[in-house]
């Protein structure tokens, strides 16, 4: 169970809090000397920390300071006797929630178990913040690495991404190319050129290369473009002396979709007409036990566990409504096992199809 610490001069109110903690379970620990509360806090791992802010002997500020620079993890809950506690004059987002006096076992244990679901859910959101964190920071070092200049544009010819060879050879910093029109950093111009393989890759929807003079980089190089289902969509392109040979470029392609097919989180694309898969990764077919051909084209609901299956699609369609997000949910794995999950979703438009990437994060990666 969780591990409590309760700091008040007013001892009636650290009996009443320890009896009905500890009635639950709880290892509670208490302290009336405030100025104690570093040695006490030292090398312990509390869950939460309840501080009376009527503590004569130290503002009660300087004790959230306290527990939140030794206990970065705990939660910190003030009981104060203030009817609208959320107005009180020192309110910080260091508080996590607020125990009122005058106070009830029920309350008590009702404001505990609030808290620790809080705790709960912050630790999965930090930890799965964390994962995806690494994941991008792997994949923009490895791109970084690259001599050539990679960037990634919207369908209205936004720069949104680029690598650090972009920048260099642009001698432009992130903030003068980011958002910026790729044919106005490129090419001067104020609008794509005609000869411009991005506009024919949004056409068609296919890669498309060309060889054309960039006035930003006063270069003439091969210009490769790449349909980018993932990550909101987009297009790729990748600038290179038109000299590369094709086998070089088409290696450089199948390490880009090795990095995609050796992620190590399932990923599937849905159609979001009808919500079927139409892609997945490798992963995915391993997480889910089949082959291709056994996967595509079927209906996403049916791989959420029976009871989660239809709030769980309610929440897809909500995510995806407001562009972008996550949900908890049940999914059955290949071996027909029950799996808590974290659905990060978006929406892409590929060819004019409204898709969705789904990534499935278990939470016992998190």
């Amino acid at each position: 169970m969780a591990k409590i610490l309760v700091i008040s001069q007013d001892l009636g109110l650290i009996d009443a809090i320890t009896e009905s903690l500890r009635s639950e379970g709880h290892g509670v620990s208490s302290s009336s000397k405030p100025k104690g509360v570093s040695f006490l806090i030292q090398g312990k791992e509390y869950d939460i920390v309840f501080i009376d802010v009527h503590i004569h002997d130290e503002p009660y500020e300087k004790i959230v300071q306290i527990v939140r620079k030794m206990a970065p993890e705990a939660e910190v809950v003030l009981i104060t006797s203030y009817a609208f506690p959320y107005i009180s004059r020192q309110d910080t987002d260091d508080v996590t929630s607020y125990l009122v006096q005058p106070l009830s076992e029920e309350k008590i244990r009702n404001v505990a178990k609030r808290t620790l679901r809080q705790a709960r859910i912050s630790r999965e959101k930090r930890h799965m913040l964390s994962n995806i964190t690494k994941a991008k920071k792997q994949w923009e070092a490895t791109v970084d690495a690259i001599d050539d200049p990679i960037f990634l544009i919207d369908l209205d010819y936004n720069i949104v991404r680029a690598n650090l060879m972009t920048y260099r050879r642009l001698g432009k910093g992130v903030n003068k190319v980011l958002g910026e029109k790729c044919y106005h950093i490129f090419h001067g111009a104020d609008n794509a050129p005609d000869d411009c393989p991005g506009r024919r890759a949004m056409l068609s929807g296919k890669m498309a290369s060309d060889v054309i003079q960039f006035k930003g980089l006063d270069e003439r190089l091969s210009c490769d473009v790449y349909p980018q289902v993932f990550a909101g969509g987009g297009f790729v392109h990748h600038l290179h002396t038109p000299t590369l040979s094709y086998e070089t470029q088409s290696e450089l392609m199948t390490t880009y979709e090795k990095v995609f097919d050796e992620s190590m989180l399932p990923i599937l694309l849905i159609d979001i007409e009808d919500y079927k898969i139409v892609d997945a990764n490798r992963k995915a077919l391993e997480f889910f036990g089949r082959e291709p051909g056994m996967i595509f084209n079927v209906a996403i609901a049916g791989l959420f566990a029976p009871t989660f299956s239809e709030r769980a699609i309610d929440s897809l369609i909500e995510v995806l409504r407001n562009k972008g997000g996550s949900f908890a949910s049940r999914i059955v794995d290949g071996p027909g096992d029950d799996r808590d999950v974290v659905i990060i979703a978006n929406r892409v438009n590929i060819r004019n199809r409204r898709l969705a990437a789904v990534m499935i994060l278990p939470v016992e990666l998190l």
